[in-house]
C-alpha cells in the first residue's frame, strides 16, 4: 500500500484511511490542535462570572482543589487529548480519533451541566455517563502505549479524583438541586 504510513509490523486500523500522504499530512497539526483548542476555548467561554460565583458559593469536599489546581489539571488534560489526537492521526485509527473527539465533547457537556445548569446531581451523574466514552476511547488506544498512558492517566483521574468529588459535591448541596 503505498503512500500509507504503517508503523514495522502493524496492520492498518482503518485500511482506506490515507496517512501521510499530501495534504493529509498537511493537515495534521490543524486536526490536532483544532478540537482542542476548540474544546478548551468553547467550553469554557460560557462559565461566565455569576456561574462561577454560584460554583464559589456551594459547601466544598475537603479533597477539593484550589481552583489553581483545576486549571492545572484541565491544561494537562487538553495535552493529553491532542497527544490522542495526534496519534491516532499517525497511526491512521480513526475509531480512537472519533471516540477522543467524542470525548472532548462530553467533557464540555459535563461543563454546562454543572456551570449552565448549575446541577451537582446533573454533574454526578454526567461524569458517570462520562464513563462510557472514556472507557471506550481506553479500549481504542489500547495497542498505542503513548496514547494508553495518556488515557489511562486521564482515566485514573476521573476514577480516583473526578467521580468521588462530584459525589460529594452532590451530598453536600443536595438542597440546592
Amino acid at each position: 500500500m503505498a503512500g500509507r504510513y504503517r508503523p514495522a509490523g502493524e496492520q492498518a486500523l482503518v485500511p482506506d484511511l490515507p496517512c501521510n500522504v499530501g495534504s493529509v499530512n498537511r493537515l495534521r497539526p490543524a486536526k490536532t490542535a483544532v478540537p482542542v483548542a476548540a474544546a478548551a476555548i468553547l467550553g469554557n467561554a460560557f462559565i461566565g462570572r455569576d456561574s462561577m460565583a454560584w460554583f464559589s458559593a456551594l459547601r466544598r469536599p475537603r479533597m477539593q482543589l484550589p481552583m489553581s489546581g483545576f486549571y492545572v489539571v484541565g491544561a494537562a488534560y487538553y495535552v493529553l487529548m491532542g497527544l490522542v489526537l495526534h496519534r491516532a492521526l499517525i497511526r491512521c485509527d480513526l475509531r480512537a480519533y472519533r471516540l477522543a473527539m467524542v470525548v472532548l465533547a462530553s467533557n464540555e457537556i459535563w461543563n454546562a451541566l454543572l456551570f449552565g445548569r448549575r446541577s451537582t446531581r446533573d454533574a454526578f451523574l454526567g461524569i458517570l455517563a462520562f464513563l462510557v466514552p472514556l472507557g471506550l476511547l481506553q479500549a481504542a488506544v489500547a495497542k498505542d502505549r503513548p496514547s494508553r498512558t495518556a488515557v489511562g492517566s486521564y482515566v485514573a483521574w476521573v476514577v480516583c479524583y473526578d467521580i468521588p468529588w462530584t459525589y460529594r459535591l452532590w451530598r453536600l448541596n443536595a438542597e440546592a438541586d
